[in-house]
């Protein structure tokens, strides 16, 4: 709201326009299709369109007014705003708006909007499909989330290819007929979007890696202890590390871990590379 209002300060055109995306969005994401498996529906989410026209968090604003109003023609229900706005307004919007950022520098603009739409729908459902497993089967989240987002598949997938051709489209006709709509922001230097698009790979890599695993019956034990267990099953560990996570426990043992790695890399970087 404090974004909404600097910008409307600056350009009070900027307020028709927040609405006119909001009732866009609104009419996008209201179109519903029946999912199988999952007893849900599939929609439309608008929201990666929106965040590249108007701001990511602007689009988060609007689509809670969305969603509520949707409350209303039998689409969720009050008590599911929170979960609708997040999959949709915030993990949508902003992993679309991400993705359109990313490669706005290195593709045609249609295809950067184009991908936007695609991987903000993409993203929605497979947000709503955890919390669908977090809510209905907590006991046994992974296993549901798979299922839940299997299930999502037969009608989310053209639906997400029907968004990269419309958002596409759309912002494509925008910049040539009235640019000054568009959002805009401060440019990226080149070391951030390289180490942003390393995370995203490495991520991607790794999250992969561990769904396949999952999906064999691994039960996702992780690298070290599938490496130690094969390597050496009689082994009993005993150093430091281990001690410490016995002692503050693994996510706050990692995380020292893992601030002490990066500080390190991140301050001795410039000499390594050059040496």
């Amino acid at each position: 709201m404090r974004i909404i209002n600097k910008r409307i300060a600056a350009d009070p055109s900027y307020l028709p326009r927040i609405s006119l995306i909001g009732a866009v969005v609104f009419v996008i994401s209201v179109w519903h299709i029946p999912v199988p498996v999952t007893g849900s529906s599939s929609h439309p989410v608008g929201t990666p369109l929106a965040s590249i026209i108007i701001g990511p968090f602007a689009t988060v604003v609007i689509s809670a007014i969305a969603v509520f109003f949707q409350s209303f023609v039998a689409h969720g229900g009050l008590t599911t705003i929170g979960a609708n706005t997040f999959s949709m307004g915030i993990v949508g919007a902003f992993g679309g708006y991400f993705v359109y950022r990313l490669l706005k520098n290195v593709s045609p603009l249609w295809f950067s909007a184009g991908m936007a739409g695609f991987s903000g729908s993409i993203l929605t459902y497979l947000t709503t499909a955890l919390e669908l497993a977090l809510s209905l089967n907590p006991g046994n989240v992974m296993h549901y989330w798979k299922l839940y987002s299997l299930g999502f598949i037969p009608t989310q997938l053209p639906l997400a290819f029907a968004e990269f051709a419309f958002t596409g489209y759309v912002i494509k006709y925008i910049s040539e007929t009235k640019s000054e709509v568009m959002n805009t922001t401060s440019s990226t230097d080149k070391f951030t979007k390289t180490a942003l698009f390393s995370m995203i790979l490495i991520t991607a890599i790794i999250a992969a890696g561990a769904y396949i695993g999952y999906l064999k019956g691994y039960n996702l034990a992780g690298i070290d202890g599938t490496v130690e267990a094969l390597a050496a099953p009689a082994a009993v560990s005993s150093g430091i590390g281990v001690k410490l996570m016995a002692r503050f426990g693994e996510p706050l043992g990692f995380a020292l871990v893992g601030i002490t790695g990066g500080l390190v890399t991140g301050y001795f970087w410039n000499s390594w590379r050059k040496t």
